[in-house]
């Protein structure tokens, strides 16, 4: 999955508009890109300060902020499980 589909679906499972949940998904890579999503999903005690910190970079509200996060971690599951399940059919031949 490319940057423009990832940001396409982020969008639909948002409700906010796709040139929204690029410079949200920017400004997340941006801050966070060096540290594994997980680390970014597990640490929900700082889900808040990083919903923050991206809003006050972006100017964009902190409830669409928070609104694009959620959809990218809905999105970046999806499509892990997708890849492990190829992964595993194939792993069994």
């Amino acid at each position: 999955m490319n940057k423009t589909e990832v940001i396409t679906k982020v969008s639909e499972k948002s409700g906010i508009p796709a040139a929204t949940c690029q410079v949200v998904l920017k400004a997340f890579e941006k801050q966070f890109g060096d540290i594994l999503p997980e680390k970014i999903k597990g640490a929900k005690s700082n889900r808040a300060s990083i919903v923050e910190s991206i809003s006050q970079k972006t100017a964009i509200p902190a409830s669409d902020c928070e609104k694009v996060l959620s959809a990218f971690e809905e999105v970046f599951g999806e499509a892990l499980t997708d890849k492990l399940k190829f992964w595993k059919s194939t792993s069994k031949s």
